[in-house]
């Protein structure tokens, strides 16, 4: 089916949102019950079915390629496949443990697993067959980076939180360190610095370097609830942090001072000065026109058991070259706000029917960046700098229906760009770009 230049697949199964383009960009694997099946992207064509011995929780491609990894999270078990070979690798167990999480190191010869309740992390060594282990961490997947041949990961020693580094080759310990937080909620390294934020309920955040020494540490704002969401930039200069007073805070890497404050508020825009795009219902589905009048866009307010979730800025995404900073803010999830970061300066505002639920970007043709985004519809809805394209997608009319793709809940780019996975709640399809081919 081709719709101006855009081609989409047919609807394939697909079990708890498990669906992964392969890094390399030439395979994408997806879950369907008990049964892991793997397909060439570009022809569709099965490469092999895998079958699990229970249904799957999580799937993880490894970095090179040549293997993935699915997780039984009730079983507690992890099996480890080839890409071209139907028999089971190895199977990892873990036992009473339970199994919360998995990773892989990025020399493709490891891989981490978590167990439940922050008991353990179980290091599998697949050449040598042995198991190393870290106790104690705070965090899942998310508080353990990889960086320059080393693993940097949030534990708790002795009742105090630490950053320990390892060298990943071996997993000899170069150094551990006691760090400020009461509660971290996220870990990244910017800038060979380890920045770690403090819970949703301390606005702090603190930058150490590899040998413990911090750097800098910072509040906020002097009341109200943390830091929701955080993002680096690609070339690691800035750091956007997505905080619930409702802007966006834009942190430099280098002197790691706040380089800007990203403010949220629907009655500030100005569409004089910015280029503000609104969805509008057509015979054919949606399309998007320029405003030219005041705006007053809806905002959306909650009770007071989950009022935390509808305030602050929930998502932001950086571009592939860094240039854009897209974000949305959860009391006015109907816009997406796009930043100029070179001029810190707001270049447009899109303005949807329905609160957007999730959005990637991808580097596409000639270098030009786009953003997809999903309201959880029967759309993807496409920006750049050249302006906004609804595609109305078939198959989105009900929920269960046999070979029903259903509402889209979420939307991944392939690695390269050229091909756009667009899930719904038990299936999923593909939409692909002719003149994004290489």
């Amino acid at each position: 089916m081709v719709q101006g230049g855009i081609n989409l697949s047919e609807t394939f199964k697909l079990t708890k949102n498990q669906c992964s383009f392969s890094p390399n960009s030439r395979f994408i694997a997806n879950a369907s019950q008990f049964r892991l099946v793997i397909r060439e992207f570009e022809t569709l064509q099965i490469v092999t079915v895998l079958t699990c011995i229970d249904s799957i929780d999580q799937i993880a491609w490894s970095p090179n390629s040549k293997m993935v990894l699915t997780c039984c999270h009730k079983r507690g078990i992890s099996q480890l496949w080839s890409l071209f070979d139907s028999k089971c690798l190895s199977k990892l167990d873990e036992g009473s443990s339970g199994l919360a999480d998995a990773l892989w190191c990025p020399d493709s010869k490891q891989i981490l697993t978590w167990c439940e309740f922050g008991v353990r992390i179980n290091v599998w060594s697949l050449h040598q067959k042995r198991v190393s282990y870290i106790q104690n961490p705070i965090l899942k997947s998310s508080g353990c980076v990889f960086h320059k041949g080393q693993a940097i990961v949030l534990e708790r020693r002795e009742k105090q939180e630490s950053i320990s580094v390892f060298d990943y080759k071996d997993w000899k310990l170069i150094s551990n360190f006691t760090i400020g937080t009461e509660e971290a909620a996220s870990c990244h390294v910017v800038n060979n610095h380890v920045l770690v934020c403090d819970s949703r309920f301390n606005p702090q955040y603190f930058v150490y370097t590899l040998s413990g020494d911090c750097v800098t540490h910072g509040t906020l704002y002097p009341t109200g609830l943390g830091i929701k969401c955080v993002q680096q930039s690609p070339t690691e200069q800035f750091v956007a942090l997505g905080c619930y007073d409702g802007t966006c805070k834009l942190v430099n890497s280098v002197s790691w001072s706040i380089l800007g404050t990203l403010k949220q508020a629907p009655e500030d825009i100005v569409v004089e000065k910015t280029v503000t795009y609104k969805e509008e219902k057509s015979d054919s589905g949606s399309r998007f026109a320029i405003v030219t009048d005041p705006v007053t866009p809806p905002v959306v307010k909650g009770n007071h058991e989950d009022k935390y979730i509808l305030v602050g800025v929930g998502l932001v995404r950086f571009s592939p070259s860094g240039r854009y900073l897209a974000t949305r803010s959860d009391s006015s999830p109907h816009l997406i706000w796009v930043w100029d970061i070179s001029t810190l300066s707001l270049c447009a505002v899109v303005w949807f029917l329905a609160p957007v639920i999730g959005m990637d970007w991808s580097c596409g043709r000639e270098g030009v960046e786009t953003l997809a985004a999903t309201t959880n519809g029967d759309h993807v809805y496409l920006w750049s700098c050249e302006g906004v394209l609804a595609v109305k997608v078939p198959n989105c009319s009900t929920l269960n229906g046999a070979g029903e793709l259903g509402p889209v809940r979420s939307v991944h780019w392939a690695p390269k760009g050229n091909c756009l996975a667009l899930k719904g709640d038990y299936h999923y399809c593909l939409c692909y770009f002719p003149s994004y081919q290489e």
